[in-house]
């Protein structure tokens, strides 16, 4: 038995704990807009989710050196770096011109909001993950230059495309 009081413009899971039935049920207008974003941003969700399974995996037992600490901040900088710049081009791809406002919310403040909540959470959650200040400080580094990068690297091929547009 459905929920009540749905229009047939409902997308339903049901879930089934086997206790009691429940359901998600979403406006079928949502569940277009889900897909789409999943089409338009599915490498920056990659990105996100192979971030997630870095952030939460057991890393190997290995002597700590100041080599091996260097090369782990220079990995969260590559990390977030690659997380604003593929989102950045999945962007492009699809707008000739980003709107500004949706950009630094987008690619710059979640980023970095998801960073600090992933260092909290390795720090309260896990036993063999410490969340450092240090980690924080250069992910928000690798996006600030994704951000630089980006910036560089579209500007001149949005004034190109809008050129071709204009002449074709």
């Amino acid at each position: 038995m459905e929920p009540k009081g749905l229009s047939k413009k409902t997308y339903c899971v049901i879930i089934n704990n086997f206790e009691t039935v429940s359901y998600i049920c979403i406006p079928i207008r949502d569940m277009k807009f889900i897909v789409t974003l999943l089409k338009r941003y599915l490498l920056t969700l990659l990105t996100l989710a192979f971030i997630l399974c870095l952030t939460f995996c057991e890393p190997p037992k290995v002597k700590r050196t100041d080599m091996i600490i260097e090369i782990d901040k220079l990995v969260h900088l590559v990390m977030y770096f690659t997380l604003c710049a593929v989102f950045w081009y999945e962007n492009f791809k699809v707008t000739l011109k980003p709107r500004v406002l949706w950009m630094i919310i987008a690619a710059v403040i979640i980023p970095i909001l998801f960073s600090g909540a992933m260092e909290y959470l390795q720090y309260k959650l896990t036993l063999y993950r410490t969340g450092e200040f240090d980690d924080f400080v250069y992910n928000t580094i690798g996006v600030l230059l994704a951000v630089l990068f980006s910036f560089a690297v579209t500007r001149p091929l949005m004034k190109w495309r809008k050129n071709k547009r204009n002449k074709g």
